[in-house]
């Protein structure tokens, strides 16, 4: 858990460089995002832990904690980062409002925009797949069980219904590919 944190901190200073308690503090006055990203970490840790032993006494403790800030962060930012979504290390929530983010599996070093519903029809395996360093732009939705390769940009209200290979960028509704071999690093 604390790795995953570690990187999403780094993240949201676009940086290598080790961080001080000032730093660490300054992103989560600056980011709602990150605060968001480090209530779903506690759920996900909890849950971690509930198998082990005298881990349920940690879960019972700690879980109504999670579950007001939860809330809070759902009705106060418009972040909704369910516990049913395996998120890797690195993810940039670069505004509020109107996220959505269930049923899926994300990559490292992802970016989500503001009004974005990725979800999945499924609760398990195959279902939505983003893959590493994936940009996802405002109001765009992936909301079947579909695989969007590394290195894709899902432009602005795209809504993606079908599987988007490595490297692309995608725009419109329904989403198409205009570009092959598109290149995203200046967006991450």
């Amino acid at each position: 858990m604390f790795e995953n944190i570690r990187a999403d901190i780094i993240r949201v200073h676009h940086c290598t460089k080790k961080l001080g308690p000032i730093d660490v503090l300054h992103s989560f006055w600056i980011n709602y995002g990150l605060r968001a990203l480090m209530v779903y970490r506690l759920g996900r840790w909890l849950t971690s832990i509930r198998k082990h032993r005298c881990g349920w006494i940690v879960t019972a403790l700690f879980y109504p904690i999670y579950w007001l800030l939860s809330i809070c962060i759902n009705k106060a930012y418009g972040i909704d980062l369910d516990q049913s979504a395996n998120i890797a290390p690195g993810l940039y929530i670069n505004h509020f409002g109107g996220i959505e983010v269930r049923n899926c599996s994300i990559g490292p070093r992802c970016n989500i925009q503001q009004l974005v519903k990725l979800g999945s029809t499924k609760t398990t395996d195959g279902g939505l797949v983003i893959g590493e360093e994936v940009w996802i732009g405002a109001h765009a939705q992936i909301c079947t069980d579909v695989r969007v390769g590394d290195g894709t940009t899902i432009g602005a209200g795209a809504v993606v219904t079908q599987d988007v290979p490595h490297h692309c960028l995608v725009l419109g509704n329904p989403g198409r590919i205009v570009q092959r071999n598109y290149d995203n690093r200046e967006f991450l």
